[in-house]
């Protein structure tokens, strides 16, 4: 009773044709051949207490998936310099607090000569993520229904302009969460500490012509495209459902390539997985792989590593 519902390969074909679902899966198998090929740099890495992740694994991972190094968060910071330790050269150590604790009374940022101590000693070599203006948000499944509240820090706060100019003495780099809808007080800060280089996480999940305007005020500016994947949410994604990258980005990473970089932003428990980091990774590759081959290895890993310093680590 079925056979009257079996479609032929041409009437098949044209049904494909006709709904456009042919076309985008083409275009999914160029962009698959064209993924940029070339090294890969992890410009926003978390390794927290309580991930129940070692950096062992995270590496493995990071084997498997191809990612040669990282920018890594640890919390507490002592979780980074220990990788380093284990994986110099391919670990840059940054000093984080926790979501809510950029501010906190304990907060290493707020404590200006701990803060020297740590960066004269070079156990760390950056800020961040230091996380201010931040939406609540609920991760799907992906990310194991992982939640957290609004976070509301100033990004222009006394105590945290303070640390930045520390920063920028001892030639480190500040990663900074703030979302978009805040990018004025944000440039209060980056102008406040106007020899620090910035990393605005995310771009601060904006649409394209705000990250152009930001970076075209502020020269100490880059600006990361982490979490701006499906899986995060579907407001930060920079590539449409055909996975061709938007046009308006394609300008904005073409123009000031020298100023974005990559990163996977894994954080949930549930992101250490190699199916989700493998999924992000190709993800990114592709978004690389529509651009020009020479702004492809700058942001994909020559931009951070001239930032960071790997060299030095």
């Amino acid at each position: 009773m079925f056979a009257s519902l079996r479609l032929d390969r041409r009437a098949m074909v044209r049904l494909l044709l006709a709904s456009g679902a042919l076309a985008a899966l083409r275009g999914r198998a160029a962009l698959a051949e064209d993924a940029y090929a070339g090294p890969f740099v992890d410009a926003h890495a978390h390794l927290n207490w309580d991930a129940g992740v070692t950096i062992d694994a995270l590496m493995a991972l990071y084997d498997a998936a191809g990612v040669r190094s990282a920018l890594l968060f640890g919390y507490p910071w002592q979780l980074s310099a220990d990788a380093h330790d284990r994986f110099a050269g391919r670990i840059v150590p940054f000093l984080a607090e926790g979501y809510a604790n950029a501010l906190h009374p304990d907060s290493s940022y707020v404590h200006p000569d701990g803060l020297e101590q740590l960066l004269t000693a070079g156990v760390v070599h950056g800020l961040g993520e230091v996380i201010c203006r931040h939406s609540a948000f609920q991760l799907g499944a992906s990310g194991g229904y992982y939640a957290e509240p609004a976070n509301s820090v100033p990004a222009d706060h006394p105590e945290l302009i303070r640390a930045y100019q520390t920063a920028g003495r001892f030639g480190v780099p500040v990663n900074i969460h703030q979302e978009w809808f805040f990018a004025e007080e944000l440039e209060r800060a980056f102008q406040a500490a106007a020899d620090t280089t910035f990393v605005w996480a995310h771009a601060g999940h904006g649409p394209a012509e705000t990250a152009r305007a930001v970076l075209q005020r502020n020269p100490n500016v880059v600006a990361d495209l982490s979490a701006r994947t499906p899986w995060i949410g579907p407001g930060t994604v920079l590539l449409r459902p055909n996975g061709t990258l938007d046009p308006a980005w394609a300008a904005v990473l073409d123009e000031y390539a020298d100023r974005f970089l990559v990163g996977l932003d894994l954080f949930a428990p549930a992101h250490y997985q190699m199916g989700y980091v493998s999924q992000l990774v190709a993800y990114y590759r592709g978004l690389l792989g529509q651009l020009d081959p020479g702004v492809a290895d700058l942001i994909g890993h020559a931009n951070a590593e001239r930032i960071a310093a790997f060299r030095q680590a």
